[in-house]
């Protein structure tokens, strides 16, 4: 079987389908599954024609988008999440600060929802949160110990802390440095 010219045209022949002013509609259909016997009806097109825009227009076109970019789409996907996670968190607190308690609970859900969500999308259950949680605490007060023992390297991580842009805690590491180290008597 031939492919067809261009997006357009098929056979030499322009493409119903794509010449349609519902298009968008038609392709939203196909993409939906509806049966093409209702398109037909709803569209007056052939059944003919609205297998070959599905075969040789709209699945290349899909195909296209689904493979353009496969490394940034669960990517933004994660990010979208993040970001609904935080907008529901800033405006769950506005809603409990201004005496709105029922919308702050709803706005609670959304959170909760997305950042499932998220969790799903990672397979992270609570008790691996519990588990990391608990890492991080000793890790961080592994690091509070080394880097009041070590000027040096405090000021070292203060330096990589503010060059990631995290300013605030380089100035906490700065703030904290002792200005001698402590020495141990026998």
């Amino acid at each position: 079987m031939a492919k067809p010219q261009s997006m357009h045209t098929l056979y030499g022949r322009g493409c119903s389908v794509c010449r349609h002013v519902d298009l968008g509609d038609i392709d939203a259909a196909l993409v939906a599954s509806v049966p093409i016997a209702r398109l037909v009806q709803q569209f007056a097109l052939s059944r003919d024609s609205l297998y070959r825009h599905l075969r040789w227009h709209l699945r290349p076109a899909i195909q296209a988008t689904l493979t353009s970019t496969p490394s940034t789409r669960p990517l933004a996907l994660v990010e979208r999440l993040a970001e609904i996670a935080d907008d529901a968190r800033a405006a769950r607190a506005t809603a409990y600060a201004s005496g709105n308690p029922a919308l702050g609970a709803r706005l609670g859900d959304a959170e909760t929802r997305a950042l499932e969500a998220l969790a799903g999308r990672f397979k992270i259950t609570h008790d691996d949160v519990a588990a990391d949680r608990t890492k991080v605490a000793r890790m961080a007060r592994a690091l509070d110990a080394a880097l009041r023992a070590s000027p040096d390297l405090a000021r070292g991580v203060a330096d990589a802390l503010a060059a990631e842009g995290l300013g605030d805690m380089a100035d906490d590491v700065r703030n904290a440095i002792p200005d001698s180290i402590p020495t141990l008597e026998a």
